[in-house]
């Protein structure tokens, strides 16, 4: 329950800097949910790296906007993304690890303390996304 907020609507925030391998890098680009009507989280490329933001919430619509996957790196040794999360609820960042472990899958490992969390995320069709109304990028 502690994590539900954590990583529904903007509860984590991070960013990810990937190896240059496009591949490696597009496997966590695009929409991700935690679970049907939970808010919807896009990973982009920027300057800085890669980073999700919350671009579409039924339950929580204040919160679109907000950056909640922060400081991404991929390991490629590890073959995972290593990062931080913010807690809108909580007001604070947790590490994080990402796996991609399907196209259209991935499980972010929180670490609270001497906890781990984990949630699986699967990937939204981009057609299903533009039917909804989103942030402004």
């Amino acid at each position: 329950m502690l994590l539900a907020g954590w990583f529904t609507l903007g509860g984590l925030q991070t960013v990810a800097h990937a190896a240059d391998e496009p591949g490696t890098a597009a496997r966590i680009l695009g929409y991700w949910q935690r679970g049907e009507g939970e808010a919807i989280i896009e990973v982009t490329r920027h300057s800085a790296g890669y980073h999700g933001v919350i671009v579409s919430s039924e339950r929580r619509p204040e919160t679109v906007g907000i950056v909640v996957f922060r400081e991404l790196h991929y390991d490629e040794e590890a073959g995972a993304w290593h990062g931080r999360a913010y807690s809108i609820k909580r007001k604070r960042e947790v590490p994080i690890d990402i796996e991609v472990r399907h196209a259209n899958q991935l499980e972010l490992t929180a670490h609270i303390l001497f906890f781990k969390k984990r949630v699986q995320f699967k990937r939204i069709p981009d057609a299903q996304v533009a039917g909804l109304q989103v942030a402004e990028r």
